[in-house]
Protein backbone atom coordinates (compact mmCIF):
# COMPACT_ATOMS: atom_id res chain seq x y z
CA UNK A 1 0.00 0.00 0.00
CA UNK A 2 1.33 3.47 -0.92
CA UNK A 3 1.75 6.34 1.57
CA UNK A 4 2.12 9.54 1.17
CA UNK A 5 4.71 11.18 1.87
CA UNK A 6 3.30 14.11 4.78
CA UNK A 7 2.26 11.40 6.95
CA UNK A 8 6.17 10.01 6.92
CA UNK A 9 9.09 10.56 9.67
CA UNK A 10 12.24 10.33 8.41
CA UNK A 11 15.13 9.61 11.12
CA UNK A 12 18.46 9.90 10.85
CA UNK A 13 20.44 7.12 13.62
CA UNK A 14 23.44 8.32 15.94
CA UNK A 15 26.11 7.43 12.85
CA UNK A 16 24.43 9.38 10.57
CA UNK A 17 24.09 12.77 12.47
CA UNK A 18 26.73 14.57 11.32
CA UNK A 19 25.15 14.35 7.48
CA UNK A 20 22.16 16.04 9.16
CA UNK A 21 23.87 18.82 10.59
CA UNK A 22 26.05 19.54 6.98
CA UNK A 23 22.37 19.53 5.44
CA UNK A 24 20.97 21.76 8.03
CA UNK A 25 23.98 24.27 7.60
CA UNK A 26 23.55 24.29 4.08
CA UNK A 27 19.65 24.79 4.47
CA UNK A 28 18.54 22.57 1.93
CA UNK A 29 15.01 21.78 1.71
CA UNK A 30 15.26 18.00 2.60
CA UNK A 31 16.88 19.29 6.07
CA UNK A 32 13.05 20.24 6.93
CA UNK A 33 12.35 16.80 6.08
CA UNK A 34 14.82 14.63 8.41
CA UNK A 35 15.45 14.15 11.92
CA UNK A 36 17.36 12.83 14.87
CA UNK A 37 16.38 9.76 17.09
CA UNK A 38 16.58 12.12 20.54
CA UNK A 39 14.27 14.62 18.77
CA UNK A 40 11.62 11.95 18.05
CA UNK A 41 12.05 10.42 21.87
CA UNK A 42 14.70 7.77 21.57
CA UNK A 43 17.82 8.25 23.04
CA UNK A 44 20.99 7.97 21.38
CA UNK A 45 22.50 4.66 22.43
CA UNK A 46 19.60 2.59 22.71
CA UNK A 47 20.03 -1.09 21.72
CA UNK A 48 19.13 -1.82 17.97
CA UNK A 49 15.96 -4.61 19.47
CA UNK A 50 14.45 -1.87 21.44
CA UNK A 51 15.16 1.03 19.20
CA UNK A 52 12.99 -0.86 16.70
CA UNK A 53 10.50 -1.32 18.93
CA UNK A 54 10.37 2.45 20.18
CA UNK A 55 10.40 3.35 16.83
CA UNK A 56 6.79 1.39 15.92
CA UNK A 57 4.92 3.14 18.48
CA UNK A 58 5.65 6.30 16.96
CA UNK A 59 3.61 5.96 13.81
CA UNK A 60 5.09 5.93 10.27
CA UNK A 61 8.63 6.09 10.53
CA UNK A 62 11.56 6.00 8.24
CA UNK A 63 15.42 5.25 9.51
CA UNK A 64 18.10 6.03 7.48
CA UNK A 65 21.41 4.05 9.48
CA UNK A 66 24.79 3.55 8.62
CA UNK A 67 24.47 -0.16 10.61
CA UNK A 68 24.93 -2.41 7.55
CA UNK A 69 24.64 -5.21 10.22
CA UNK A 70 20.83 -3.93 11.59
CA UNK A 71 18.79 -6.92 9.96
CA UNK A 72 21.61 -9.44 10.88
CA UNK A 73 20.98 -11.16 14.37
CA UNK A 74 17.47 -12.74 14.62
CA UNK A 75 16.20 -10.78 17.29
CA UNK A 76 16.81 -7.80 15.70
CA UNK A 77 15.47 -9.05 12.29
CA UNK A 78 12.27 -9.85 14.44
CA UNK A 79 12.10 -6.68 16.16
CA UNK A 80 12.06 -4.84 12.98
CA UNK A 81 9.35 -6.87 11.27
CA UNK A 82 7.14 -6.20 14.53
CA UNK A 83 7.60 -2.49 13.90
CA UNK A 84 7.07 -1.93 10.15
CA UNK A 85 9.38 0.87 10.42
CA UNK A 86 11.48 1.41 6.88
CA UNK A 87 14.87 1.18 6.97
CA UNK A 88 17.23 2.52 4.44
CA UNK A 89 20.93 0.94 5.45
CA UNK A 90 23.53 2.85 3.90
CA UNK A 91 26.43 0.71 2.85
CA UNK A 92 29.68 0.83 4.64
CA UNK A 93 31.13 3.09 2.05
CA UNK A 94 29.07 6.05 3.05
CA UNK A 95 31.20 5.94 6.01
CA UNK A 96 34.33 6.49 3.74
CA UNK A 97 33.84 9.29 2.00
CA UNK A 98 34.27 12.98 3.03
CA UNK A 99 31.24 14.85 4.99
CA UNK A 100 31.17 17.38 2.02
CA UNK A 101 30.92 14.15 -0.66
CA UNK A 102 28.34 12.07 1.49
CA UNK A 103 26.16 15.10 1.36
CA UNK A 104 26.35 15.20 -2.18
CA UNK A 105 25.76 11.73 -2.50
CA UNK A 106 22.58 11.75 -0.29
CA UNK A 107 20.65 14.58 -2.03
CA UNK A 108 21.42 12.98 -5.44
CA UNK A 109 19.34 10.02 -4.08
CA UNK A 110 17.09 11.73 -2.16
CA UNK A 111 14.12 11.62 -4.68
CA UNK A 112 14.82 8.44 -5.15
CA UNK A 113 15.11 7.64 -1.39
CA UNK A 114 11.20 9.14 -1.50
CA UNK A 115 9.96 6.95 -4.35
CA UNK A 116 11.49 3.62 -2.75
CA UNK A 117 9.70 4.74 0.28
CA UNK A 118 6.31 5.50 -1.48
CA UNK A 119 6.03 3.03 -3.61
CA UNK A 120 7.72 -0.34 -1.17
CA UNK A 121 5.20 0.67 1.29
CA UNK A 122 6.04 -0.31 5.27
CA UNK A 123 7.80 -2.07 6.69
CA UNK A 124 10.12 -2.67 3.91
CA UNK A 125 14.30 -3.16 3.78
CA UNK A 126 17.01 -1.34 1.56
CA UNK A 127 20.60 -0.99 1.02
CA UNK A 128 21.78 2.10 -0.41
CA UNK A 129 25.38 2.06 -2.36
CA UNK A 130 26.53 5.55 -2.19
CA UNK A 131 27.83 5.49 -6.08
CA UNK A 132 25.93 7.60 -7.88
CA UNK A 133 24.15 4.85 -10.63
CA UNK A 134 23.93 5.49 -14.28
CA UNK A 135 20.45 6.04 -15.62
CA UNK A 136 19.76 2.40 -16.18
CA UNK A 137 20.81 1.12 -12.70
CA UNK A 138 19.40 2.01 -9.28
CA UNK A 139 21.93 2.32 -6.17
CA UNK A 140 18.41 0.86 -3.85
CA UNK A 141 18.81 -2.82 -3.52
CA UNK A 142 15.78 -4.27 -1.60
CA UNK A 143 17.07 -6.34 0.95
CA UNK A 144 13.44 -7.88 2.34
CA UNK A 145 9.93 -6.77 2.80
CA UNK A 146 8.46 -7.54 5.82
CA UNK A 147 6.72 -10.38 4.70
CA UNK A 148 9.84 -12.29 3.67
CA UNK A 149 12.48 -13.97 5.16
Amino acid sequence: MARQHAELTYAFDENSTGLLKVLRVARVDVAQQLTDLPSIGVPNGTLDPQLLASLGTKGSIVLILRDGQMLTPIIQRQAWKSSGVTLFLLSKQWGQLPLFELSRRFLFLWPGLLAHVIAGGQGVAWRVNPTIPSPSSSAFRLVTGLHSE
